[in-house]
């Protein structure tokens, strides 16, 4: 991916979508952004519609790789089984929304195959064997939602770590925001509270983009099209996304513009702030 992500697993059904994505140096939004916006620009584009196409924002879960990857990617590929798309597990790798097939079969696709095939085996043959059997084995055990944070005690396979802690009159820490253990959610969560201390205010991000540009800070705010106001909205949507946590609807609410507009503005100020 240009972002520097790669997708281990994804299903698309016909009423939602899951990736497993393993972040690169770019925050997962961009690719959420660069992914959901060309989407619905194509769907549209193809079906002669407008307007919004996601009902809702996606949802993103924190996992920890050590413990969760080779089971979540498993859950992810057996999505369509669960949903009654696909009826039997030897016809799952002909299913075509799917990225199990990519990773049986090889050739282009969204997965990043060797990097998931090397938790399985260095070689390719034994590899794609242990993977298939790995799925397969899984075939019925989760359940619905199961993978969809919460912690170690609320995730598959850890009835007996609740079960131990219980004894001990203990609890595991967990949040919703993530998927692993008490030890990781604690560290997770510790890194939110720094980097929200650490947050930009929107009077700093406004007088960044004065000092790169060398414009007044009404042109962020100007209702026109020009260069210079397009370049000072850009840098403002990207920093304020970036160093403020900004969410789109908000954004778009402040400057008056629709979704695609903020998304597209966003996209042109990190390519502006690359130059600067």
């Amino acid at each position: 991916m240009e972002t520097g992500q790669k997708c281990l697993a994804w299903a698309f059904i016909p009423n939602h979508f899951h990736l497993l994505i393993l972040r690169g140096k770019r925050p997962l939004s961009d690719t959420m952004r660069k992914l959901m916006t060309g989407y619905v620009g194509y769907f549209n584009r193809r079906y002669r519609r407008a307007g919004h196409l996601f009902q809702d924002r996606y949802k993103a879960i924190l996992c920890q790789e050590e413990e969760y990857l080779l089971e979540v990617a498993a859950y992810i590929h057996l999505n369509p089984m669960r949903a009654g798309l696909v009826k039997r597990y030897r016809d799952l790798g002909g299913y075509r929304w799917c990225g199990h097939g990519e990773v049986l079969a090889g050739g282009g696709g969204l997965v990043a195959r060797d990097y998931l095939l090397e938790h399985f085996g260095d070689r390719e043959a034994a590899a794609i064997e242990k993977y298939d059997l790995f799925v397969e084995e899984r075939v019925g055990r989760y359940k619905q939602g199961e993978y969809s944070g919460g912690g170690l005690v609320r995730s598959a396979g850890s009835r007996e770590v609740a079960v131990a802690l219980a004894r001990q009159g203990g609890k595991e820490l967990s949040d919703e925001r993530v998927l692993g253990g008490g030890d990781f959610v604690a560290s997770v969560l510790k890194e939110l509270d720094a980097a929200a201390d650490q947050k930009a205010s929107k009077a700093e991000v406004i007088a960044e983009v004065t000092k790169l540009t060398g414009l007044r800070k009404d042109y962020i705010f100007k209702h026109d099209r020009t260069p210079d106001a397009v370049t000072a909205k850009a840098l403002y949507c990207c920093l304020m996304r970036e160093k403020c946590g900004a969410k789109g609807v908000d954004l778009m609410k402040e400057l008056g513009l629709s979704s695609g507009a903020i998304s597209h503005l966003c996209q042109k100020g990190r390519v502006l702030l690359e130059g600067y």
